[in-house]
């Protein structure tokens, strides 16, 4: 490009960016002066907006809402005695302040708080926005209405005691109302109403209204969750009104895209809609000089659709791997603006951006000069000759070549013109200076979707043609379905094996490919993960609330410390240290060379501390793996290995509970003891009939099981060949459960020294939580083994708080206390150069 026709570009985009706002019916007005003065007339063809529309931002705003009332009311429920003492403490230190300050901080936040709500409605009226206003008072009526319902229902007899108390306060005059009305109704009010784009006062009324809700706390008027409530209520009704009946429609038309563009020196003749794509709208204007320009609407309804999506991978993915859009329209439009300029000044093809254009505080255009082409998802596979997949490579090798990142190289912003040539759009997640993972990312995706309409034979060949062998083969790290873009990922759903078929091609053509990239772990956090988090979360808040439970029953730790047992703390502690010698033993009865035992018994001590920040299950397997590499074990034997231990201990797991059901239903004096076994092997039988029924949950126990007939069979075998080994392994294992269980009981009679319960039962009890809390991948259980013992010891006619304290004490002695040893030794280990 020259140097003339660039400053011609920017001078353009700099005129337009800074025009002025307008508002729909000044462009209607103006559109109809511009026929008057004997323009040619605009055809505008859209579909009919309607008058009101129903916003997804709202939608998302009433489910956050709600979520946080929940989460505030959980919160509230557990640290009720905390938020307690704490309006206590504001309410005493108060007392001290001149009483005229308080009487003053709160004449004046009602004076603002009153005028504010006033002055922006009657700003409204002036403006002909008659409709916002009577949209905020019945929002304010419903606010009203459900706050005064609410607390009817929270002080009536029918709702939970809990709930009164989390949310009201005892003063001198009775008790305080659950919800304040006047501070829901204003905030639905104002929520509805807005500031019509003012910051400033934005910020100064919501920190009136803040002041206001502080000052009713100090003098006692309200309880802290209840204010906290009742904010989140006012905006839970706002923005329910707002989906509900929906708000007046104030995006932008193909009217206004016409006049924007009249503005900017264009003569537009008609303009037609041309659909909606992901976050945005498109329009096709003609020219009165023949020009046709492609026009690319953002608004931040349309952004809003997809921004739950955008939140997920921005989680999930690591830095390099993320597209840097959140949820800024500005930013949007300067980033989309910028890749254009670049690549034309790169000598790519792409529509030349002739006008960026401000439509009102929510939206943009951009607009591109028409050019003759079609998406490359519209081309037919035959079609697709390697001429066709030189070109496209080419234009990856020369955005390399000028550092761009794409960033969405899909079937769909790729082009071709009549006479073969590339162009690119879609330009909004594109990246300047980008560093070459970024680069190798275009690659891959280019890859994946050339290999679709090409095959991935072809698509690599030509590849390596244009880009070289090496430069191919970097990219195969990069052939993850997680940074594949929406489109290009579905259509490889229904193309099975492609992404393998395309791994194969480029080790094919470079074997050492795999061996000469370095590996990229392109995700931060997998599904998995999140659901991990998720659970870890939900499983800390049943934990604290059964501590809360056990501290209302006077049950706490300092009555542990008063009225613990000694001699069976001692039996617990004991038990607990004992479990590391029976883990020691798994490990040297399944490992037919001769490793030293202190070390082996050290490697329990620091799986201590693995298997308390890694998932359940596999924190110990992967350090015992690694112990044994270590050592001079190959990776195969040493993986079958510990794969025989974890087989072994799931049979042995299975038949102890069965068989300490047994013995517990005898303890008990049932009539029939058999019925725990009964319904154990019943339960048994039901889960491998579902599994054997349900394709995805068979092909996962296939896959489960896999590797354990391949590999740690044969390991079993070499074991039981040797009697020694063979005591020692199965000795370990049984112990290691037998000790568990033990450390269970002792810690139950150092709670309770009385409590009746026997060893059988408690082995089932301890079990069974293994089994539940092995389901879910949270670290060592955390939250989840807690729960299932506590709750179990109680249909076994534990008490409840006792059973609380006693799962604690256990799993301090088993899991916490254990991990400050653990690390420890596994730094010594590590600098041993053992682990």
């Amino acid at each position: 490009m020259g140097t003339e026709e660039r400053d011609a570009d920017l001078s353009a985009a700099s005129a337009v960016v800074n025009g002025a706002l307008r508002d729909a019916g000044e462009a209607d007005g103006e559109i109809e002066g511009a026929r008057t003065a004997g323009l040619p007339p605009v055809t505008v063809d859209e579909p009919p907006e309607p008058r009101r529309i129903r916003r997804q931002p709202d939608l998302m705003r009433l489910l956050f809402e709600s979520a946080m009332i929940v989460v505030v009311l959980l919160l509230g429920r557990i640290g009720v005695q905390t938020t307690s003492g704490l309006e206590s403490d504001i309410h005493n230190g108060v007392q001290l302040a001149p009483s005229f300050l308080l009487g003053g901080i709160t004449v004046l936040t009602n004076i603002t708080t009153a005028i504010i709500p006033v002055g922006l409605a009657v700003e409204r009226l002036v403006r002909r926005d008659g409709k916002r206003v009577a949209d905020a008072v019945i929002a304010a009526a419903l606010a009203y209405g459900l706050t005064s319902l609410l607390n009817f229902w929270i002080e009536s007899s029918f709702a939970p005691k809990w709930l009164l108390t989390e949310l009201t306060r005892h003063v001198n005059s009775g008790t305080t109302s659950p919800l304040h009305i006047y501070i829901s109704t204003l905030i639905a009010f104002l929520t509805v109403l807005g500031f019509n784009d003012r910051p400033t006062l934005r910020t100064f009324t919501w920190v009136s209204i803040g002041i206001y809700a502080v000052a009713t706390l100090m003098s006692g008027d309200s309880a802290l969750v209840g204010l906290i409530v009742t904010f989140l209520l006012g905006r839970l009704v706002a923005f329910g009104w707002r989906y509900a009946c929906g708000v007046v429609n104030e995006r932008p038309t193909g009217q206004m895209v016409v006049q924007m563009l009249s503005d900017v020196g264009f003569e537009p003749v008609a303009c037609s809609w041309q659909g909606e794509h992901e976050d945005v709208r498109r329009y096709e204007v003609r020219c009165a000089d023949g020009r046709t320009l492609d026009v690319t609407v953002l608004d931040r309804d349309r952004q809003a659709v997809g921004l739950i999506y955008r939140v997920y991978r921005r989680i999930r993915l690591r830095g390099p791997a993320q597209r840097r859009n959140l949820f800024s329209l500005r930013r949007t439009v300067d980033q989309e603006a910028l890749i254009s300029y670049a690549l034309r000044d790169a000598g790519i093809r792409t529509p030349k951006l002739v006008a960026v254009r401000e439509l009102n505080a929510d939206a943009a255009l951009l607009a591109y000069e028409g050019v003759h082409a079609v998406a490359l998802a519209d081309v037919p596979k035959e079609k697709f000759g390697d001429e066709m997949l030189a070109r496209v490579w080419q234009t990856v090798k020369d955005l390399g070549r000028s550092q761009i990142a794409h960033r969405r190289l899909a079937l769909d912003s790729i082009l071709v013109d009549e006479h073969g040539e590339i162009w690119l759009t879609e330009l909004r997640n594109g990246e300047v200076a980008a560093a070459d993972l970024q680069q190798l990312l275009d690659i891959a995706e280019t890859m994946t979707a050339l290999a679709l309409k090409a095959g991935p034979e072809r698509t690599v060949r030509i590849g390596a043609e244009v880009l070289g062998e090496e430069r191919i083969g970097a990219a195969l790290p990069m052939l993850q379905p997680v940074v594949l873009t929406r489109t290009t990922r579905s259509a490889v759903r229904k193309s099975k094996h492609l992404l393998q078929r395309l791994r194969e091609q480029i080790l094919e053509l470079r074997p050492h490919a795999l061996t000469d990239a370095e590996p990229v772990k392109l995700e931060r956090l997998s599904p998995k993960t999140l659901l991990t988090v998720a659970a870890a979360c939900f499983a800390v808040y049943v934990l604290l609330f059964q501590l809360s439970t056990a501290s209302k029953n006077g049950l706490n730790f300092d009555y542990v410390l008063h009225h613990t047992s000694l001699p069976w703390l001692i039996v617990a502690i004991a038990a607990s240290a004992l479990t590391y010698l029976s883990a020691a033993m798994v490990l040297t009865g399944f490992i037919p060379e001769k490793l030293p035992l202190v070390h082996n018994l050290l490697v329990q001590i620091a799986a201590g501390f693995v298997s308390l920040v890694a998932p359940a299950a596999v924190g110990g397997v992967a350090l015992n793996t690694r112990y044994m590499q270590k050592r001079g074990i190959a990776t195969g034997p040493a993986v079958s290995a510990v794969g025989a231990s974890q087989a072994v201990a799931f049979v042995i797991h299975i038949a102890l509970l069965a068989a300490f059901s047994f013995i517990a239903g005898q303890n008990m004096g049932k009539s029939d003891s058999s019925t725990l076994v009964i319904a154990i092997l019943l339960a048994i039988a039901l889960l491998v009939m579902i599994t054997m029924s349900v394709p995805p949950l068979r092909h996962f126990a296939k896959n489960r099981l896999a590797p354990f007939f391949a590999d740690s069979l044969p390991r079993l075998l070499d074991v039981a060949q040797s009697p020694r080994k063979l005591s020692i392994a199965l000795g370990g294992t049984i112990s290691l459960s037998l000790f568990n269980a033990l450390c269970l009981w002792a810690s139950i009679h150092t709670v309770a020294p009385n409590n009746k319960i026997s060893y059988a039962t408690t082995t089932v009890v301890y079990l069974t939580a293994q089994t539940a809390g092995s389901f879910i991948p949270v670290p060592s259980g955390v939250g989840t083994v807690e729960t299932a013992m506590a709750f179990t010891l109680k249909a076994f006619g534990v008490d409840y708080g006792t059973a609380v304290l006693a799962v604690l004490l256990f799993r301090l002695l088993r899991t916490y206390l254990p991990a400050i040893p653990g690390y420890i030794t596994f730094s010594w280990l590590t600098r041993k150069g053992l682990l």
